[in-house]
């Protein structure tokens, strides 16, 4: 079932109390980013922090581009959000932003065992690269997932608060 409205937009230093909810919501302690992580996406040269909202703060992604590469480096979407778009939408929106940044490729890690996320990446166009052994820890292994030829894509019409920013 798909969200009804998505909107989309860089996130702000006052959205971080958010954020960190969606963290905790998201993911078990041990894999939580702190809230200096957090502080440093939002702060940090050549991030791309975006932010999804229904009625709601629904999910959140953060990259990093450095020269002609972007690194998705994290993807939260509340629990009772996910399986209705708004990983896509903020997928899409995100490399739209990186490839407007210059990116021409785009390299993620995710669990091996994250068989949703895996499918999405895949829907979206990632292709397997590598694996990375107990990068999450003793046994939880991670795949090394990236997507080729970023500017081939078409360009993504996502619903967008403040478009001309990302």
């Amino acid at each position: 079932m798909a969200e009804p409205s998505i909107s989309i937009r860089s996130v702000r230093r006052d959205d971080l109390a958010g954020v960190m909810a969606l963290e905790r919501a998201g993911f078990p302690p041990v894999e939580q980013w702190s809230e200096r992580s957090w502080l440093g996406e939002l702060l940090g040269e050549r991030r791309t922090t975006l932010l999804a909202r229904t009625h709601v703060l629904a999910g959140v992604i953060a990259l990093q581009t450095v020269g002609h590469v972007a690194d998705l480096l994290r993807l939260v979407v509340a629990p009772q959000h996910r399986r209705r778009g708004i990983g896509a939408a903020l997928v899409n929106a995100g490399l739209e932003a990186v490839r407007r940044a210059g990116a021409t490729t785009v390299l993620l890690e995710v669990a091996f065992d994250n068989d949703p996320a895996i499918a999405l990446y895949q829907q979206l166009g990632f292709e397997q690269l590598a694996a990375r052994e107990d990068y999450y820890g003793s046994g939880r292994h991670a795949l090394i997932l990236k997507l080729y030829d970023l500017p081939d894509r078409p360009p993504v019409t996502a619903v967008t608060e403040r478009e001309a920013t990302l």
